[in-house]
């Protein structure tokens, strides 16, 4: 277990990940007047500074990101130790995990390793997961933009001009094809249009009626 036991719930919860993360904010002037790297270079161990750092980068590629396994296998395969288990133990035992400590982490599934966070990296990690989840949304609203207006075009063209002017109408057809997995076609818009005025059938992808 981490010497430090102080415990706190982590911002993020099981599941929040950065599957794609290649950058992290570095706060220099930070870094270099802070309390860890003051200790390091006191105790003459200016290499569980690099440890360190190597740990933090793959801490934020980690389920919930920002976070380490208190599992020292895991912990020196993940700080570059590899198999030398006595090496990793004796930087940790240094200033390695310096500011780290146990966290709670909320859906974790039962039996999970516990987890250890800090409370910087807690800090970017969660900044870098909102601008992702930013990121996705705009996506997903540029998308349905892109559907709503495929949309309008097939009502159109179905000659259901009145309905394609109807935002509301256009809404409830894609979402009733996105519920149904259907593509945008003329056909399952017609098929759509008809549901939602009170039609029963069906067209599916493969194009038969039911």
């Amino acid at each position: 277990m981490t010497d430090v036991v102080e415990f706190w719930a982590y911002p993020l919860q099981h599941g929040d990940r950065l599957p794609n993360f290649d950058w992290m904010p570095l706060y220099g002037e930070q870094l270099l007047s802070s309390r860890f790297v003051a200790k390091a270079i006191q105790a003459n161990r200016r290499q569980d500074i690099g440890t360190a750092l190597l740990l933090w980068c793959a801490a934020m590629k980690q389920n919930p990101a920002g976070t380490l396994p208190d599992d020292d296998v895991e912990l020196a395969r993940l700080a570059g130790f590899g198999a030398d288990l006595e090496g990793w133990i004796e930087a940790r035992s240094g200033l390695a995990l310096y500011g780290w400590r146990s966290t709670h982490i909320d859906e974790a599934p039962v039996g999970a390793v516990a987890r250890l966070g800090h409370p910087l990296l807690s800090e970017i990690a969660e900044a870098q997961f909102r601008r992702k989840r930013g990121r996705e949304r705009s996506r997903e609203v540029a998308q349905q933009g892109m559907q709503k207006s495929r949309i309008r075009a097939k009502l159109r063209e179905i000659k259901h001009a009145k309905m394609a002017d109807n935002s509301q109408a256009v809404d409830q057809i894609a979402e009733w094809l996105r519920e149904n997995d259907l593509y945008i076609t003329a056909d399952n818009v017609r098929v759509a249009a008809e549901e939602i005025m009170g039609s029963l059938r069906v067209v599916h992808m493969a194009g038969r009626e039911v």
